[in-house]
Parts: structure tokens; C-alpha cells; sequence
């Protein structure tokens, strides 16, 4: 019995882990073995989670990525729980949730029938999903191993700060050290849950934070988000709009391949150069799906399944959570029927209470610098080459910005749809042949107006990214129409018989030719927008022998710190190739705020520039210690050493441009 009812679990895994565990191997960290034995291990338990809250949602019929979905969710919010609240390292809080899940598995399927077995077409499914997954991750999951051969980090250096972010919560030298990018200070708020999978294997396989970001964190969130389409489109228009959506999300070139060519807001680099919206997207498509099922079937179960996607989105992408809300709430109020007779009341009084927030919010925070405008500067005349080259540039020169900013706002909106600006009421349309349209088809336009307003409201934050809340959310509208689009043709070519009428495929035909062609006459460019970046020559060596010898306790520090608005520096890239907590790193970021952090980050700045300006080694080092740090890294270009080593006597380690001081 509990044999039969684990199946499905077993058979999921069997199609998920080996491409997975490819991935990871191609990382050159670990053997093709362990790769495999690992990602076994995670796919089985998220998996096993999926389908058990499936049950518990009475949701057993939604196809497997639907349960890879919901796995991913409830494994990454259930370890940061166990993380935050115990102080856990990862790999424990993976410990207690795998006893939980398998425990709790085995008691339902005692007490009730086990689930059902998995169709062919979803073990399909989740195998396509992989496929696209290995596809679009391969020449990532390589970073690590080309790194440290070549001293490349061959995608964006955000990587660096993710990695370090990892090794937070699953490296052992970091445990009970809070922050590690500023050691024994309060953590940041952010949205660490995505953070917990790739966590949970640092300390079992001994690995550094970039290599799991890189090789498996950034995988896990594409086929989050691939699962996440399918499950959206199966949920319109069946199995055959979840492969249609699928397809829509992996095949086809996003709205920055084409047409206005803003690089800014292509989908796929976005989710891959950031994989946190990857996890937020797939999370956010099956919680419109859970949405739309409670809109046909009015299962309680289903709504309080939706509505915990959502809330919990706010812990793996807060800007798809601050986009998700307002559109999902909209669309839930309209199910009551006082509602939707009093629509243009409810929408007007809504307008006005958000209206009053904002303005109540510019006025506690008079300092508070208004997004739109840099927004728009930034995303218009700093994104060249674009086809419409300087267009805002002359319109905001000649007209001033009562033309130029709506004008920027609508070329943002084109730039997010694409293609599926045009096509989504067409398929719109389509869908209204196949099925009755339902609330749940409101979702796309709630999701754009939602957008809409946020583009227009939006402040700048601390740190001074005015596109944080402006263009970061883009990927989920992209996705909800794609998916919307695919789904809506599909449902109809499903109703005029499928591909067996020469109606259906002669016309299908035709368009999938002019497709390629307009593919391939418009698409320009990497679609992933990868970079390059040149790490110090001696940098990945350096980071092995520390990580090599280092231990709980220890603090890192580099020379060289800037307080300007920095991706990355010295320190952080340090952290997350050896998981070693800094003394600082990346001063801006810390001093950008107001508080202790900010009091902290000023004091140990000043301290280490105080390091910098001895000329005694022997009081330099003598400084770190009393500072509680062990290990020094310098890297100049002269390959020169500290002012008070320059020959680089006193380093335990030295490799072309870098030099180690150990003050134990």
C-alpha cells in the first residue's frame, strides 16, 4: 500500500533528478553521482511535499508540475521557518522537513486512499519542463568550473551576492554569525526562501555558495517557473494549453528580442540573470490557477490555497508579491455578487483609498524620491541600442514631461507584452469559442493595471535603484499573458478537432512559417543577455586555500573598499567562494540605510581604512586581529601588496594579482 502510494513521488523523481543532477555536475564541483544521489534526494521531497498538499487542498486531479510547484513553495517557506526561528543551519531544517513530509505522508495514506497514479502526459510534462530547464541553464551551471579554470565569471555578477546569501544560511563557517556580508549585524530584510534549497546541500557536499547558486538554485527556479506555466495552462485549456503555455514561456523569443529591442525587459535573461523571480513567477502562475479553479468549482480549499501562494510570494520575490496582491485580491472581491453590481463604486473607492496611501506615504516620507521619472530616463536613454533609439530622449526635449512620460509609460507597457499585446485579445476571442470566459480570465488586465500603478507610484529605495519596483515585476505580466495566449488558441484549435481537420492545420501551418520567418528576421542577440566579468587573476585559488583553512569563527576582510553604489567588490566575491563571513563588504549598501546597520558599517569602514594606512606589518595585522578578523585579501593589479607589505612578504598566500594575510 504505501509502496503503491509513493509511485508517484518515485516516478516524478525519476523524470526530474537526472537532468537536474547533470546540471550540477557540470559545475565540476562534485561527481556525476553525487549530483545524481543529491538532486534525488531534493526532488523526491519537494515532490512528496506537492502532492501531499494537492490532497490536502482536494486538488489531487491538477497535473504533477502543479505538485512541483506547490513542493518548491512549501519546502523553501518550511526551511526558512526552521532556519529563522531555531537558528538551523539549512541542511538540519532539510532534515526535520523531509521527517515531516514523509511522516505526515505516510499517516494520510494510512487514513485515506493513496493518490492517484501519474497519466503519461504529465510524466511528459515534467519532462519537457527539465528539457527546457537544461536547455536555458546548461552554459550557467558551468560558471563555477570556467571560473576557477579561467578566472571568468561568465554571467552577471548579482551571482556573487546571491552566492554569498546561500552560504548564509548553509555553510558551517557562517553559523550563528547572522549577516555575512556584514558579520554579527542584524540580517537584511529580503526574501532569502528561495536561498534554503541550495543551502541545504552546502554543508553535506562542502560547497561554496556561488557553485550552488550557479548549478542549482538558478536551475530549480527555471523549472519552477516552467511548471508553473504548465500547470496555469492546464488549468485553461488542459494538458494541451499547458504545453501550449510551456511552450510559449521556453520557445518562443520574449518582447526584448524584437520589435522595441529594450533589453530591459527581457524575460529570459531576467529569470535567469535573477532567479528569485524565476520561483516567484511559477509560485504566482499556480496560485492564479488554484484562483481559477475555485472561480469554476467554489471549493474553499482551493481559494485558501491560492490566497497562501500569494501571501507567501512576499518571501521568494516581494516585487512580484507587491504586483500579485492588488490583482488577485481585485479579482477574488469580484466573486461576490454585491461586487460585481456595484463594480464602477467598488473600483472608484478602491482608487481612492490607494490614492490616499500614496500620498499619506510621500508625506511621512518627505525625503522619498518619486520613481517615475529616473525610471523612465534610465529605462529609455540608457538601455542603447533600442529601436526607437532617442525617441522619449526628443519627446522630453520638445514637449517637456506632459508628453514624453505618458508616451515612456506606454513604450514600457510594449516593451513588457510584446507580441502578446497583440495576440492576447485575439486569443481572447478564441478562448470565448472554446469555453465560457470566466473571472479568472480578469486576472491578465488586473495584473497590467496593477502594473500600471505601480509604474506610477513607486518611490525610490534607500539604495537609489529607481527600477526596483518599476521594471522588476514585468516578468510576471509577460508570463501571465503568454500563458493566457497560449491557452486561449489552444483551448480553440481543442475545439475544432484537434490537428486531424484541414481547417485547423492548414491555417496552423501557414502560421507557424511566417513564425519562423519573423523569428528569424527580427530576433537579435543573446536572448539570455549574458556578461562577462573578469575576477582578479589569482581570485578563485585564493578562495580555496582560505576556504581550504578556514573555520567557524573566522571573519574575512578585503582592501580596497569603496563607498560608492557597487554590484560587487572584493569582499563579497570572497564570500560566496569560500561561505567566510566579511568584517563589510559593498559599504553602500549598508550605509544607505539609517540605524545600527548603518552606524556598524560606517565604524568598520573607517577601521579598515585605518588598516590600509599603516606602514608596520606588524601593527597592521595586529589591528586585524583586535578587529576579530583572520583573514586579509588584497588584490592589486601591480600585483603589489598592502602599503605596509608591498613585496608581499608576510602574505601566507600569493597568486599573480592576490595576496592572503592570515593574523593567526
Amino acid at each position: 500500500m504505501i509502496a503503491a502510494a509513493a509511485r508517484s513521488s518515485v516516478e516524478a523523481t525519476l523524470v526530474l533528478a537526472p537532468p537536474l543532477a547533470v546540471l550540477f555536475w557540470l559545475s565540476g564541483a562534485v561527481s556525476l553521482a553525487t549530483a545524481l544521489a543529491a538532486m534525488a534526494l531534493v526532488v523526491y521531497v519537494v515532490v512528496s511535499a506537492g502532492f501531499l498538499l494537492l490532497r490536502l487542498a482536494h486538488a489531487e486531479d491538477m497535473p504533477a508540475p502543479a505538485a512541483w510547484v506547490l513542493g518548491i513553495f512549501a519546502t523553501a517557506i518550511g526551511l526558512a521557518a526552521l532556519v529563522f526561528a531555531f537558528e538551523l543551519l539549512a541542511a538540519s531544517a532539510f532534515v526535520v522537513w523531509a521527517v515531516l513530509v514523509i511522516g505526515l505522508g505516510t499517516v494520510m495514506r494510512r487514513s485515506t486512499p493513496g493518490p492517484r497514479r501519474l497519466q503519461r502526459g504529465e510524466l511528459v510534462a515534467l519532462l519537457l519542463c527539465a528539457a527546457a530547464t537544461a536547455y536555458w541553464c546548461h552554459d550557467l551551471a558551468e560558471v563555477p568550473q570556467i571560473l576557477w579554470r579561467d578566472g571568468v565569471l561568465t554571467t552577471w555578477v548579482d551571482q556573487f551576492i546571491h552566492g554569498s546569501g546561500i552560504s548564509q544560511f548553509g555553510d558551517p563557517r557562517a553559523a550563528g554569525r547572522q549577516s555575512i556580508q556584514l558579520a554579527d549585524a542584524a540580517r537584511m530584510l529580503y526574501h532569502y526562501a528561495s536561498y534554503m534549497l541550495p543551502a541545504a546541500l552546502a554543508w553535506p557536499l562542502d560547497l561554496p555558495g556561488l557553485t550552488l547558486a550557479t548549478s542549482v538554485w538558478v536551475p530549480l527556479g527555471f523549472l519552477t517557473a516552467c511548471a508553473g506555466a504548465y500547470a496555469l495552462g492546464a488549468a485553461l485549456a488542459g494538458p494541451t494549453g499547458g504545453f501550449a503555455a510551456l511552450g510559449a514561456l521556453t520557445l518562443l523569443p520574449d518582447a526584448a528580442s524584437y520589435g522595441l529591442q529594450n533589453r530591459l525587459f527581457g524575460y529570459y535573461w531576467y529569470v535567469i540573470a535573477v532567479p528569485t523571480a524565476s520561483y516567484a513567477v511559477g509560485v504566482a502562475l499556480l496560485a492564479i490557477a488554484f484562483l481559477k479553479r475555485w472561480s469554476t468549482s467554489r471549493n474553499a480549499r482551493a481559494l485558501l490555497a491560492s490566497a497562501a501562494l500569494v501571501a507567501g510570494s512576499a518571501f521568494i520575490r516581494v516585487h512580484i508579491f507587491a504586483l500579485l496582491l492588488p490583482a488577485w485580491s481585485a479579482c477574488a472581491a469580484l466573486s461576490a455578487p454585491l461586487v460585481r453590481r456595484r463594480v464602477l463604486l467598488f473600483a472608484s473607492g478602491t482608487l481612492v483609498v490607494f490614492a490616499i496611501f500614496v500620498w499619506g506615504f510621500y508625506r511621512a516620507f518627505p525625503d522619498t524620491q518619486h520613481a517615475l521619472g529616473i525610471f523612465l530616463d534610465v529605462t529609455h536613454n540608457e538601455q542603447q541600442p533600442v529601436a526607437y533609439r532617442d525617441l522619449y530622449a526628443r519627446l522630453m526635449a520638445f514637449y517637456g514631461a506632459q508628453v514624453a512620460v505618458p508616451v515612456g509609460v506606454l513604450l514600457v507597457l510594449a516593451s513588457t507584452l510584446g507580441i502578446f499585446g497583440i495576440l492576447y485579445p485575439v486569443s481572447v476571442l478564441a478562448a470565448r469559442w472554446a469555453r465560457r470566459l470566466e473571472l479568472a480570465d480578469l486576472v491578465p488586465l488586473a495584473l497590467l493595471g496593477s502594473y500600471l500603478l505601480l509604474i506610477l507610484t513607486a518611490p525610490v529605495p534607500p539604495h537609489g535603484d529607481a527600477t526596483e519596483f518599476t521594471q522588476r515585476p514585468f516578468v510576471l505580466v509577460y508570463a501571465v499573458f503568454a500563458v493566457w495566449t497560449a491557452a486561449g488558441f489552444a483551448g480553440w484549435l481543442a475545439l475544432q478537432g484537434g490537428l486531424q481537420q484541414r481547417r485547423v492545420w492548414l491555417p496552423l501551418l501557414i502560421a507557424a512559417a511566417f513564425t519562423v520567418m519573423w523569428v528569424l528576421r527580427y530576433t537579435v542577440g543573446d536572448w539570455r543577455w549574458a556578461q562577462t566579468y573578469i575576477v582578479a587573476e589569482g581570485l578563485p585559488q585564493a578562495a580555496t586555500y582560505v576556504r581550504s583553512r578556514s573555520q567557524p569563527g573566522d571573519l574575512l576582510a578585503a582592501q580596497g573598499l569603496s563607498t560608492k553604489l557597487e554590484t560587487t567588490d572584493l569582499a563579497v566575491q570572497m564570500i560566496s567562494m569560500t561561505g567566510v563571513p566579511a568584517y563589510i563588504e559593498r559599504p553602500f549598501i549598508h550605509l544607505s540605510g539609517a540605524g545600527p546597520r548603518a552606524l556598524i558599517a560606517q565604524q568598520r569602514y573607517v577601521a579598515l581604512r585605518a588598516v590600509e594606512r599603516e606602514t608596520s606589518a606588524e601593527t597592521a595585522l595586529a589591528r586585524l586581529r583586535a578587529l576579530g578578523i583572520r583573514w586579509y585579501v588584497v588584490a592589486e593589479t601591480d600585483r603589489r601588496g598592502p602599503r605596509w607589505d608591498p613585496e608581499r612578504r608576510r602574505a601566507v598566500f600569493v597568486d599573480r594579482m592576490v595576496a592572503v594575510y592570515a593574523t593567526q
